[in-house]
């Protein structure tokens, strides 16, 4: 697999069936200094299924590393991607601000790649999943702030995609937000209003995967009565499983 397309993974729906966990070796140049590197990246992981919050469980990196320029800490998300001289210029002095040292000595790939994108003009639902991604690999320390703005991004996305599939799956990942961020009040608000929407889940065409929704609505509900801000899921029988 080019590394390219082993990157373009890191933040998509990845398919059950692979064997295990497996990374490989990978080269790349960084287009900051120029330099040649090598990184070890993630070739194939076997999900069993997600958290409430996206993050992929079983023998795989959720989220799969990304590689870093060892010099500078920039993120290489695309290796293809070719500036032209004044973006490079622009670039470089975008990395060498005081700002992005401080991402690079106190913050995670994820986020700083959330930092990056932003600045080069992602779209906004983009750096929503970006951010959310970031929040799994925040630690404790991290957390709270990584998911007020993945939070605030996700409340925006829902707000734009309003009556969709994909606004009721962001509707339920700001309720997932609020609960871990132990905004109990905002998280119940949330939740049983999708409870209450007569449109939720959406036209899914699995009616499984509907009820499987409607499932996590009743379980983030329950927690939310407990006042718990765990990483939680579902395992295979509905129940809750909380960490």
């Amino acid at each position: 697999m080019r590394p390219h397309a082993v990157l373009l993974f890191a933040l998509a729906s990845l398919p059950h069936g692979a064997a295990a966990m497996t990374f490989m070796d990978a080269s790349f140049v960084c287009p900051i200094d120029g330099q040649p590197f090598q990184a070890r990246v993630a070739a194939s992981g076997t999900s069993f299924g997600r958290y409430f919050d996206g993050q992929h469980y079983g023998p795989i990196a959720s989220p799969w590393p990304l590689p870093v320029c060892p010099g500078n800490g920039f993120v290489v998300f695309d290796p293809q991607r070719r500036y032209d001289a004044a973006e490079l210029a622009r670039l470089r002095a975008f990395v060498a601000s005081p700002e992005y040292r401080g991402w690079v000595a106190d913050d995670t790939p994820y986020y700083r790649l959330a930092r990056q994108q932003a600045w080069l003009g992602e779209s906004e639902d983009a750096i929503a999943q970006i951010l959310l991604a970031a929040t799994w690999e925040a630690g404790p320390r991290r957390y709270p702030r990584y998911a007020e703005e993945a939070l605030a991004a996700w409340q925006r996305r829902a707000e734009r995609e309003a009556g969709s599939d994909a606004g009721y799956d962001a509707r339920m990942l700001v309720g997932e937000l609020q609960r871990r961020l132990g905004r109990f009040e905002d998280a119940r608000a949330s939740f049983e209003a999708l409870r209450a929407d007569r449109g939720f889940p959406g036209k899914r065409d699995d009616a499984d995967a509907a009820e499987q929704r409607r499932k996590i609505v009743d379980a983030q509900l329950a927690l939310i009565r407990d006042r718990s801000v765990a990483h939680a899921r579902l395992d295979e029988n509905g129940e809750i499983v909380d960490f």
